[in-house]
């Protein structure tokens, strides 16, 4: 057990029977991504998968005693493109390598001395891969059904996650002063999990590069390009959160700070997306929000390459040292390395003729040549059919929810599913994460609550409509 263990563990076992807790927990332990609760071997379990497993744990055993949730066959419905597509996925790494072993050249998940293209084979790699994403899996599903339940405070949970994007926000700029300074970092306990390769002691120029709790800058910017989304919309669509302002100017700040390409063009991507989605089908009120956030970005640029030079050249030297890196990255080994990885893991799913070489045998650079590549287009097609599903069904719960907490909730989780998405598309080769499939457990029944909310609602008001009628007409 390393030293975050220590601190972490004993409060999973304190909140082993309060499952609400537990998905904090989830949300919480997700902010230390490179670090370790248990070591075993060369293998060092994330604290994230200490309360996952609780959580589902306690949720199998009341399904098996008898519990039932108020919103299981909408859940179920919705979730099962995905449920799918997570066999197809497990069904394909156990498979397929062998179908097609030698036949195919992979960049193989788990590298041995060299990271260098092998012949495809089943490897080690297919089967942490299928464990990650078994746990996962069910964490979604048994989210979605535990958080129907009308007790459950959905609004507390994202504060959870607002929670956690802090706690990196934090611990990033400690890492940035302990660089700059020379202040004390605890770097053995924030980055201990042996089965990451940690890139703590990258440069740009004279700045040391900061990774905060992550194993390299790419990652922390991804995470925190979820909580911008997640923050920016909530406050774009009209609700006030003081938690949710202070999330977005720190995580933002942090990613500047990063000076992680990736997170760059996550937020430029995520700026044009909102842009053109306001342009396309936003209210007046919400083309107001987007309106003014534009103007406030360009005048704070403007503002900072006008001033900084005069009052601060040290920060505009330092900045210019930051753009320089950014735009020459594609002349970079680096990028034509990530390019020749995801141009291989295309061609690597047109040589499978479409069915890919299996769940955790290939590594690409961006996400969606690696889902072609393992899971091919079935797998595809299956995720855009689930992606289809819960955007139909939150559509339709956006028209009808009343309460502001519940719109809140979706616009929150919305907004981080798609920033961690929009980073992962330029620069992860999958998304295993359990924070990401919690907010996706938390959009589905959130909008499934307000459906079932307004079917209730419904029902009520015929049956009251019936009882005046026979009144009226003397019947009965």
């Amino acid at each position: 057990m390393t030293s975050l263990g220590f601190v972490f563990i004993p409060l999973c076992i304190l909140f082993c029977s309060r499952p609400a807790r537990l998905l904090d927990l989830v949300f919480i332990g997700s902010a230390f991504a490179a670090a370790a609760a248990i070591i075993i071997g060369n293998y060092g379990i994330t604290p994230a998968l200490i309360p996952t497993s609780m959580f589902i744990a306690f949720i199998t055993t009341k399904l098996l005693t008898g519990t039932r949730y108020p919103g299981e066959k909408t859940t179920l419905n919705v979730l099962l493109p995905f449920m799918m597509a997570a066999f197809w996925a497990i069904a394909s790494s156990i498979l397929i390598p062998r179908f097609f072993q030698n036949q195919i050249m992979v960049w193989p998940e788990k590298p041995g001395t060299f990271f260098v293209i092998t012949p495809l084979s089943p490897n080690s790699g297919n089967y942490t891969q299928d464990l990650y994403l078994l746990a996962a899996s069910i964490l979604l599903a048994l989210a979605s059904l535990y958080l129907t339940n009308p007790a459950c405070n959905l609004l507390r949970l994202l504060y959870a996650y607002f929670i956690a994007a802090l706690i990196v926000c934090i611990i990033s700029a400690w890492q940035f002063t302990a660089n700059t300074f020379g202040f004390w970092f605890p770097t053995e306990f924030f980055l201990s999990n042996p089965g990451w390769a940690l890139l703590t002691d990258e440069s740009v120029g004279s700045i040391i590069r900061i990774t905060g709790p992550f194993s390299e800058p790419a990652a922390l910017a991804s995470y925190l390009c979820g909580a911008v989304g997640a923050a920016g919309w909530v406050l774009l669509n009209g609700h006030k959160s003081i938690l949710a302002i202070i999330v977005l100017g720190l995580a933002g700040f942090v990613i500047l700070l990063s000076t992680s390409t990736t997170g760059y063009a996550a937020l430029i991507m995520m700026l044009a997306g909102i842009s053109l989605y306001t342009l396309l089908t936003g209210d007046n009120r919400l083309r107001a929000s987007v309106g003014l956030l534009l103007i406030i970005l360009v005048a704070l640029v403007v503002l900072f390459a006008i001033f900084t030079p005069i009052i601060a050249p040290r920060v505009w030297h330092i900045a210019q040292q930051i753009i320089d890196a950014t735009l020459s990255k594609q002349g970079s080994s680096s990028y034509n390395d990530r390019t020749s990885t995801d141009i291989d893991s295309l061609r690597e799913a047109m040589e499978s003729y479409g069915v890919g070489v299996g769940w955790g045998s290939n590594r690409s650079s961006s996400l969606v040549p690696g889902l072609l590549a393992a899971v091919g287009v079935p797998g595809v097609f299956l995720l855009m059919w689930f992606a289809v599903n819960v955007t139909r069904q939150v559509r339709r719960a956006h028209r009808v929810a009343s309460t502001p907490d519940v719109k809140m909730v979706m616009h929150g989780a919305t907004g981080g599913i798609l920033g961690t998405l929009c980073a992962a598309v330029i620069s992860s080769p999958a998304i295993t994460s359990p924070d990401f499939y919690l907010l996706l457990a938390l959009l589905v029944a959130s909008s499934t609550r307000v459906g079932l909310e307004a079917k209730s609602s419904y029902r009520d008001l015929r049956a009251t409509r019936n009882v005046i009628g026979t009144a009226e007409t003397g019947i009965g």
